[in-house]
């Protein structure tokens, strides 16, 4: 079986025309989204920000960068979620650590996440979420503390490129209730839906902001999805409580002397927070490869419950999920279009979700911050509440002819000025190298 690492996504590459830079630098990749900011590479002055969604990049050199939040709510559970998107072939990606500081320690653990490429969709997104506070004790510095520190730190690798993040910051509030219990013996249970006849629905983008939203509830939808070899596409779902998502994708036959026989293609699902993910169960995959005979993918959730998270289920909010789909890059020639039908099912678990408090307290004591309801518990941007965990706060509002599908939540600031400095940046630091 082939070892494919959490992915999902990918940011476009600026290509200056510099004779260094790998031929992969130029090709069409996702957008990740989010608004621009510089990481701190001194420990001791992390760069500040809200809860929302940012973009950075981690150089070559695998130098850290601090950022900080201040918890605005007490007893919250804060959500810090990193998506990456490698550019090159080289073995890519990184470590996400949280952090607070105690009278006897600088840097208490509050976890730590990862995530790396895979070579068969290399420049595919990688993901990984890390929570604070969420089932510790009151007392726990993790989820009394007023300030968490997240460090990003780049796997040691061989490529020169820029590896382009997103970090999103979401914190919710506490709960009175969590809701329906998992069972002890919970395993991965669902129904693989079968296709329908396929929908005039729009084909997947290439940007987390501008994905098409494809409502299941009622019943399975199929769109007749294509893509072009070395690309990724993206869907959105939205979920809420009890509700599971489940992805069928059906490879057509393709002559065994053709140039598309062999050529593997990937489902994969992305949380709110940007956790890259694809469940399965033992018999089934989320990967194949085109060839003489139908071929079937599947990836799945578990149902959203409140108490995923602490049996490392997916997934632990409600709102957008992503449904990712990646097609590896062509060998020696032009890229070519391939096709597949895509299956999308929601089914749901008739099970209490969670009740968040009537009112919450400021961090430190004193009245909640403006905004908060128990039907908006999660803080998704400054001064920004929201019923589900995916608000963006740096989009406007999309248009309303994709009302079929809900509503688009319009386009993101990308990272084309990040990635131009960031580029140049490497660029130099390249030319230094080799002048030593």
């Amino acid at each position: 079986m082939r070892s494919v690492a959490r992915g999902a996504a990918a940011v476009a590459a600026i290509a200056l025309g510099l004779g260094a830079w790998t031929p992969y630098a130029a090709a069409e990749t996702v957008d990740l989204g989010g608004q621009p900011v510089e990481g701190s590479t001194d420990s001791a002055t992390p760069t500040p920000l809200d809860a929302g969604l940012w973009a950075t990049m981690l150089g070559p050199q695998s130098q850290p960068q601090y950022f900080s939040y201040e918890r605005q709510i007490e007893d919250s559970t804060v959500h810090v979620g990193v998506a990456g998107t490698p550019r090159t072939a080289d073995y890519d990606g990184f470590y996400v650590y949280a952090t607070v500081e105690t009278p006897d320690d600088p840097a208490v653990d509050c976890g730590t996440g990862d995530a790396s490429s895979d070579t068969t969709y290399f420049d595919a997104a990688i993901g990984d979420e890390v929570l604070v506070g969420d089932e510790d004790a009151a007392d726990d510095p993790c989820r009394s503390a007023d300030t968490i520190t997240v460090k990003l730190e780049r796997y040691s690798t061989s490529s020169i490129e820029m590896l382009p993040v997103a970090i999103k910051i979401v914190e919710e509030a506490p709960v009175t209730d969590q809701g329906a219990a998992i069972a002890d013996d919970a395993e991965l249970e669902y129904d693989v839906p079968d296709p329908v006849d396929p929908a005039d629905g729009p084909q997947g983008a290439d940007s987390f902001d501008d994905a098409p939203v494809v409502d299941a509830h009622d019943g399975p939808v199929t769109i007749a999805a294509e893509l072009t070899e070395g690309t990724t596409l993206l869907w959105r779902v939205p979920l809420d409580w009890g509700d599971q998502l489940v992805v069928r994708g059906d490879l057509p036959t393709v002559p065994a002397d053709g140039p598309l026989a062999g050529v593997s293609a990937q489902v994969k699902l992305v949380q709110p927070g940007r956790d890259v993910f694809a469940l399965t169960k033992s018999e089934q995959y989320y990967y194949a490869d085109y060839g003489e005979e139908p071929v079937r993918v599947v990836a799945a959730s578990h149902p959203l419950r409140y108490g995923n998270r602490f049996r490392d289920f997916e997934p632990t909010l409600p709102g957008d999920h992503w449904v990712a789909v990646s097609v590896e890059r062509a060998q020696d020639r032009e890229p070519m279009q391939v096709s597949l039908d895509l299956t999308f099912a929601v089914a749901h678990v008739d099970a209490a979700a969670p009740t968040y408090k009537d009112a919450v307290l400021a961090q430190g004591g004193g009245p909640g911050p403006d905004g908060y309801s128990p039907d908006t518990p999660y803080l998704v941007g400054d001064g920004e509440f929201s019923a589900v965990a995916s608000g963006n706060p740096f989009t406007s509002e999309g248009d309303e002819d994709d009302e079929w599908w809900g509503p688009r939540r319009g386009v993101g600031l990308g990272l084309g000025v990040m990635s131009l400095v960031c580029c140049a940046v490497g660029a130099v630091w390249l030319t230094r190298r080799r002048a030593g």
